[in-house]
């Protein structure tokens, strides 16, 4: 990484995490390298901001294993391994989105594991590792409501302490939590930020029976 100051256009901080933004060039030049990306995993999603407030008040413990499924660039899973010590693997349908990560980690001084692959793919077995699933601006077409909610059943089912899914309320989600609330005991948590944009979130929480 260069050694003096990036420039600030181009650079997001927030709770202690350093983000460049797509304008970056060193993003610009990934996407020139690449043919473009199979899914949405291609910017900043402000949902990451807000999950990351809340993560902020409610943590994991250190040395946690998280789970963070349609990582993109990986930013609030980047926060918890840098300001709370959690060992962290992004998981994303698209394996591009894998250099986005590596050069927001490298960023910030972390390492995150990356496995590339679908999440309707992670078994019972696997899922009773983690301390915490999450995922940020994944529920965003009607087909994924009905395979979500079968991850987080298989998840609850494995004693994974927290499933957190951000969203900025699309209706998708809403169906997400009705099933989630009415079938698992789940609660969504509206949760507002100023910086680095006003925006306001919500949060589905499911936690371990």
């Amino acid at each position: 990484m260069p050694t003096k100051p990036l420039p600030s256009p181009h650079l997001l901080t927030y709770k202690g995490v350093s983000a460049l933004r797509a304008s970056h060039p060193r993003v610009r030049q990934l996407k020139r390298q690449q043919q473009g990306h199979a899914a949405h995993g291609n910017k900043v999603w402000r949902s990451s901001f807000v999950l990351m407030d809340y993560l902020s008040t409610w943590g994991v413990p250190s040395g946690a294993q998280v789970l963070d499924i349609g990582c993109g660039w990986g930013l609030t899973g980047i926060y918890l391994a840098k300001c709370h010590g959690a060992i962290v693997t992004g998981l994303d349908i698209d394996a591009s989105v894998e250099p986005f990560l590596r050069l927001q980690a490298e960023l910030n001084n972390c390492n995150i594991a990356f496995q590339a692959r679908e999440f309707e793919s992670l078994k019972r077995k696997e899922l009773a590792q983690y301390h915490t699933l999450m995922g940020t601006d994944i529920c965003f077409w009607d087909e994924m409501t009905a395979p979500l909610f079968n991850l987080i059943k298989r998840a609850q089912s494995a004693g994974t302490q927290q499933i957190l899914i951000a969203d900025p309320g699309r209706q998708p989600f809403w169906d997400l939590a009705d099933l989630c609330v009415e079938k698992l005991g789940a609660d969504v948590i509206s949760r507002t930020i100023d910086k680095p944009w006003k925006s306001q979130k919500y949060i589905l929480k499911v936690s371990a029976n």
